[in-house]
């Protein structure tokens, strides 16, 4: 896995970035970067959504061309188009997994390798060779063979990452490489940076979790409307600084909440179906937000798309004391479920659609229109009021959801769920991708949805996150729920030994970790040291 030797001298600049302009329309993404990045080190950037961060990735990569400035790359070339990057063996893995979901993941990871080929043509023995040391430490051998669509998004980013490799990169771009990664895939991918830079590797960081900061990079720049807000190394003190050049406003404010226990707003009884999904009963109440853990492949996200409609099972599925038909997303919309999807980019996203109007599709309330008109007027103001509330940027509402970032699209997302009264409200994963301040808004709603009477289900890949909104965890492992508790009663290493299918005295802690140090919903006190 060691990267390609380069012409500079060890210890001299990778990449250097001189006067980057990026603009879009009237949009300014760039303002005029300078950053140099340093050979053989992690520099992470970091900044709140929409600050130009994935943009400046993109033009480092050659993907997208500047509007004026210049890089170069650790060859001292000047790169302008992907060609030349590639000739500097600068290698990006994009936010959202883009595998080739009908090969399997050794062609996907060897696919247009030279070392894989022979003549114009693939070699299969070569190319499982090259995707077997490409894949080391970050896939299981046995899931070479598998077709990449079988996969869930956590493993299909871990093919990213090992296609990557296999280019035989000197500079590594991740763009956000753990948003959609289970606790399991983040430890391989910090791995695989401390292996890659031990190496002589160069990496740029893109990371909304100032844990991946702290963790693995050895300088930060912070990026702050398109331009460099502070650039310096990660030392004592850091977390602190950045969060301060992050943080413009406090969080919102969150509504206290209370679970109802004499309101059902979600029973599921003998789920059964769907890729070994086999949930004996469920039980969410009024006002209560539930937290769903388990590993990747546990069956965390299969639950949440049954009770959301979007795949059927047997069983039986009841809102608000009504049965709903299994399999119907228009059902379980009609009895008033809400869902937030794990993957937006598949199934949340109309991305050449306006903001606006995806803020807006579905919406059906009478004061939206008059007769069999819609009423223009009203329907932007509520686009812009759900905008503002969410922190879209830019914010535009006539812009294509596209353009937007990958946090700012998760922002439409949970906005257009969250902006309507809702019985039950199934979210898979809603803060992937954002940053401190989008993540402490999408929180506040979620309470205040709760607040309001409904049931959440929130499916949760990290502890904090599952700690920091659950008011009772359900652990999934092989499809099966192993553990139903209030929040109060657990501990993260109680929740990650239920995930593994390892039973343990109560009481038990994960090494290393600490309490999430933050408001809770109501009058209760972290138990002890999480």
């Amino acid at each position: 896995m060691s990267p390609s030797p380069v012409a500079d001298s060890p210890g001299s600049s990778a990449l250097v970035v001189r006067g980057l302009v990026k603009r879009y329309d009237a949009t300014v993404a760039l303002g005029g970067v300078d950053v140099e990045i340093r050979r053989g080190a992690v520099t992470a950037v970091v900044g709140a959504n929409g600050s130009g961060k994935t943009t400046l990735l993109k033009v480092i990569s050659g993907l997208v061309p500047a509007t004026a400035g210049s890089v170069h790359g650790p060859d001292g070339r000047a790169v302008h188009h992907l060609a030349d990057a590639q000739r500097s063996r600068i290698a990006l893995v994009p936010q959202e997994p883009t595998v080739a979901g009908h090969l399997t993941v050794w062609q996907n990871v060897a696919l247009g390798r030279p070392r894989a080929a022979r003549g114009p043509f693939l070699d299969d023995r070569r190319a499982r060779r090259l995707a077997a040391e490409a894949s080391a430490g970050l896939l299981p051998p046995h899931l070479l063979e598998q077709p990449a669509a079988a996969l869930n998004k956590s493993s299909r980013q871990l093919v990213q990452l090992a296609a990557a490799v296999a280019r035989e990169p000197a500079v590594m771009l991740l763009d956000e490489p753990t948003a959609v990664l289970d606790e399991d895939g983040v430890r391989a991918l910090h791995a695989l940076v401390r292996r890659f830079v031990a190496d002589g590797g160069t990496v740029v960081l893109v990371s909304h979790r100032l844990r991946d900061v702290l963790d693995l990079a050895d300088s930060v720049v912070v990026l702050r409307n398109g331009l460099v807000g502070h650039a310096g190394p990660v030392e004592p003190g850091t977390e602190r600084q950045i969060v301060a050049l992050l943080s413009a406003e406090e969080r919102p404010g969150r509504r206290p909440h209370r679970p109802d226990p004499t309101h059902v707003a979600l029973e599921a009884r003998g789920l059964l179906g769907w890729r070994g999904l086999q949930v004996d009963s469920l039980v969410v109440h009024r006002g209560e937000i539930v937290g769903i853990a388990g590993q990747s492949g546990s069956g965390r996200s299969r639950l949440a798309a049954v009770l959301a409609g979007a795949h059927p099972a047997s069983g039986q599925i009841r809102v608000d004391g009504h049965e709903v038909a299994t399999g119907s997303i228009a059902a379980a919309q009609a009895a008033g479920v809400a869902y937030i999807p794990e993957d937006r980019q598949a199934t949340a996203i109309l991305a050449n659609q306006s903001v606006a109007a995806n803020l807006l599709v579905g919406r059906a309330e009478p004061r939206l229109r008059r007769g069999p008109f819609r009423r223009r007027r009203v329907e932007r103001a509520d686009a812009e009021e759900l905008i503002g509330r969410f922190e879209v940027r830019p914010p535009e509402p006539d812009r294509p959801a596209g353009l937007l970032s990958g946090g700012n699209q998760q922002k439409l997302v949970v906005g257009r769920a969250l902006s309507r009264s809702r019985v039950v409200v199934v979210a898979d994963e809603p803060t992937q991708g954002v940053d401190a301040s989008a993540r402490g808004a999408i929180h506040a709603a979620l309470f205040d949805a709760a607040a309001d009477g409904a049931g959440i289900v929130a499916v949760c890949s990290e502890f904090e996150e599952l700690f920091e909104i659950s008011d009772r965890i359900v652990v999934l492992c092989d499809g099966r729920v192993v553990l139903d508790r209030p929040r109060d009663l657990l501990t993260p290493g109680e929740v990650l030994a239920a995930s593994l299918g390892s039973p343990v005295p109560a009481g038990v802690e994960l090494a290393g970790a600490a309490p999430p140090d933050v408001p809770l919903s109501d009058d209760r006190t972290p138990k002890g040291q999480p």
